[in-house]
């Protein structure tokens, strides 16, 4: 299966964790990625988090989190057709990662002139 049929199949189930789903993989595949992902892949999966009620917006306890972990399995498990076993482990590492702090991102580099 490639990725936009499964994208698709998901999109008529649940629009949010299509997304997150596609930003992810493309964040997994890419054969140059960052250490992090960017701003718009972790909005993706905070979308589909805030979404399925796995995210209240304040503070996150160990509750919380552990909630966030749980709810982001869906994202790998969705992404199984597409990742190899060590992609899995590395999408489901960065998702924790999401999962404890929401801004957990690449930030974006102001090029400016320094003094």
């Amino acid at each position: 299966m490639n990725k936009d049929t499964l994208i698709v199949t998901i999109t008529n189930q649940d629009p949010k964790l299509a997304q997150a789903v596609s930003k992810m993989v493309d964040y997994i595949q890419d054969r140059w990625a960052a250490p992090y992902p960017s701003k718009e892949q972790t909005e993706a999966v905070n979308d589909y988090l805030r979404s399925v009620h796995a995210d209240k917006g304040g503070a996150l306890n160990e509750t919380d989190i552990a909630h966030r972990k749980i709810a982001s399995q869906k994202i790998t498990i969705n992404a199984i057709r597409l990742l190899d076993h060590d992609q899995l482990d590395r999408l489901q590492d960065v998702l924790n990662h999401i999962a404890e702090d929401r801004e957990y991102y690449m930030p974006e580099r102001k090029y400016g002139m320094g003094r």
